[in-house]
């Protein structure tokens, strides 16, 4: 017998990320996870292209390749060492053979180490997390970093600021913080901060002795764009490639001895422009296009709620660049050189990860409802094969309902839509029936496996989402949502539930409920204001007020005015007729809240403003906030925390959507 999605199905998934190539491209390594009671458990997996083995137990964080036999990986805290301070930086490092034995402990280094490259001769280049305070707290002795730590201690009831933004989702208070660039040594220990204090670096990467890397220096307003650095590993000659506040650069790499680089000027479009792909000589500092579009090409824009972690998007090759690209709702992965821009292979799904293994491309995805594999392309025959098969137990015994895809014309463009009926749905009966409203709003549905729509799909309801204006995938023209919140995207998902209705007569229309989270609950916040068509709603890590959120969010003064076309001394009005809290005292739909203390994407504040508004004008109402979680609890939350979401939803939904219903 079939079973059905379950509420806690996503602790039989794997997470798979991080994939990367030995350096003989023999095969290739690859991160494991999966959700388990006090967090997510992460391994070491290695594939040949035959045989699949882990290499590691839980714990491993991240690794590189020394050679192609050997990786280093950081992993927390070994059992019996000595225990770090908890006001302190550290990160233990290992070593282990690809062809079995046991992980080998390298050395602990003072730094909480974020990014790692392997150079030759047992040197490592990486990024760590410094205070602006004490940039230089790895390169002092043992006493100096205890006393260093004393103090810290003794400051930690008290959060000074002096820096914007001061606070970021994820992270928390980031005030004085800064990514710096090292050389560690690691047979001996040695440390040498590579960048200025006061700068922050994004990425770097490095080739023939030269390090490449995006860097933001300031010491009070964290701004937008970055500087471009080269500097020659050997003489520690440093060079300014681009100016920092021209541009705001994405992936960086090398090709044919030049630098390249995706980057937007954040002009046309605002801060939601897609880049450009650009080549630097660094002989004669001539910057020249690869490629200009309004495509947003290097990462994917596809949405799901079963990954965790992702890989490069990006293979910077002499010959040409790999990239991934969202093409309306489905990736693709384009070759880019002097030549042109070309279709390699198309995905009907979303890419986590690509790498170059060999003469062959693989890499991580999800597709045809499926959860995450490791694939290899075939080129002569344009096929895949999976590598892995984690899932074909689990997904060959458990009903999934596929989407049903169709495009609803807009007098002059087109909306990709879908519809995701239960897998016993029955032509005779009435279903009550979700609209679900994607975050972003520069993202995208596709046909992935989502889990919160399959188990309500499994639970009898009918789930409809879309894409609407301002979602990626189509352009920046279609992305471009400033100033007009509320407008034409609101106007677009009422049309395509018109549009789902009409399609679906089995719907009753007396018993659809909305939710989304992020923009997708900024929208059902907007909706529940403009509209009693639905039945119930479900707010989630929403937006109600972007007079409010400026001030207090961690884009704030970038982002949010970006997006308003306006900030509060010049437009104020403009801001408050985009917030869904003006129009809280027209809400008649019951609405729960979900929310996170954590949250400084859409911080708490916005949440408690929309529930407090409409319970005072009489609207029934409920409000989940959660403990030590942040913007990403739908993806990434505790387990429990991630079942109780959806829990509340499902109960809220079932209250006034199912009550009285047929059997």
């Amino acid at each position: 017998m079939m079973k059905k999605v379950t509420i806690d199905f996503f602790d039989q998934a794997h997470f798979l990320s991080n994939l990367k190539a030995a350096p003989d491209g023999s095969c290739a390594a690859y991160l494991e996870c999966q959700c388990r009671d006090k967090g997510y458990a992460k391994s070491l997996f290695l594939h040949d292209g035959k045989k699949n083995r882990r290499l590691s137990s839980e714990g491993v964080i991240d690794y590189v390749w020394e050679d192609s036999q050997t990786l280093l990986f950081s992993a927390y805290h070994r059992p019996g060492q000595k225990e770090a301070s908890p006001y302190g930086e550290q990160t233990d490092l290992y070593r282990m053979k690809t062809n079995g034995g046991e992980a080998q402990f390298v050395i602990s280094l003072p730094l909480a180490i974020e990014q790692m490259e392997k150079l030759q001769d047992d040197q490592l280049l990486v990024t760590a997390q410094i205070r602006k305070d004490c940039p230089d707290f790895a390169l002092l002795s043992e006493k100096e970093r205890e006393s260093v730590m004393a103090q810290r201690k003794a400051e930690e009831d008290y959060q000074v600021v002096a820096e914007s933004p001061f606070v970021l989702d994820g992270s928390g208070f980031i005030e004085g913080t800064r990514s710096r660039l090292f050389l560690v040594n690691l047979f001996d220990g040695k440390i040498e901060a590579l960048s200025e204090p006061l700068e922050s670096v994004s990425q770097f990467t490095c080739a023939a002795g030269q390090v490449l890397m995006s860097v933001k220096q300031f010491d009070v307003v964290r701004g937008e764009q970055d500087g471009l650095v080269c500097l020659d590993l050997e003489s520690r000659r440093r060079r300014c490639l681009i100016p920092q506040g021209q541009l705001r650069i994405r992936q960086i790499g090398w090709r044919q001895g030049k630098a390249v680089f995706f980057a937007s000027e954040n002009k046309t479009f605002g801060t939601t422009g897609n880049p450009k792909l650009y080549q630097l000589d660094l002989q004669t500092g001539q910057r020249s296009c690869l490629l200009d579009t309004q495509e947003h090409i290097g990462s994917s824009a596809v949405m799901t709620d079963v990954i965790y972690g992702s890989g490069r998007q990006v293979l910077f090759a002499e010959e040409a660049i790999l990239a991934v690209h969202t093409d309306r709702y489905a990736d693709e992965i384009l070759s880019i050189s002097e030549a042109g821009c070309a279709e390699v292979l198309r995905w009907p799904g979303a890419v986590q990860a690509i790498e170059k293994v060999g003469d062959q491309l693989w890499l991580i995805g999800l597709k045809d409802q499926n959860l995450q594999e490791l694939y290899c392309w075939d080129a002569p025959s344009n096929s895949f094969h999976p590598l892995t098969h984690f899932h074909d137990a689990l997904m060959a015994e458990t009903e999934v309902a596929k989407p049903e895809h169709f495009v609803l014309d807009r007098n002059g463009y087109a909306l990709d839509g879908w519809i995701l009926k239960p897998v016993d749905f029955d032509q005779t009966r009435r279903y009550p029936a979700i609209l679900d409203i994607h975050g972003g709003p520069k993202t995208a549905y596709g046909e992935v496996f989502f889990h919160e729509m399959q188990y309500w799909a499994a639970r009898g309801y009918l789930v409809f989402f879309c894409n609407p204006t301002g979602s990626d995938g189509k352009g920046d023209t279609f992305a471009d949502l400033r100033g007009r919140y509320g407008q034409i995207d609101y106007e677009d998902l009422m049309a395509f539930t018109d549009a789902v209705l009409e399609r679906v007569p089995q719907i009753d229309c007396h018993r659809i409920g909305v939710t989304g989270g992020s923009y997708g609950g900024y929208m059902t916040n907007w909706i529940i204001g403009h509209t009693d068509r639905f039945a119930a709603a479900a707010s989630q890590r929403s937006i109600a007020n972007w007079v409010s959120m400026i001030g207090t969010d961690d884009c704030g003064f970038t982002f949010d005015t970006d997006q308003m076309d306006a900030d509060p001394w010049k437009d104020m009005l403009k801001i408050w007729d985009q917030s869904p809290l003006q129009f809280a005292d027209k809400v008649k739909t019951p609405t729960v809240f979900i929310h996170s203390f954590e949250d400084y994407s859409c911080p708490i504040q916005e949440g408690m403003q929309m529930y407090n508004a409409i319970v005072h004008h009489g609207v029934p109402a409920r409000m989940c906030l959660f403990k030590g979680e942040s913007h990403g609890l739908s993806r990434i939350g505790k387990r429990h925390h991630r079942i109780r979401r959806i829990q509340e939803m499902t109960d809220w939904f079932d209250h006034y959507l199912k009550e009285n219903a047929d059997a």
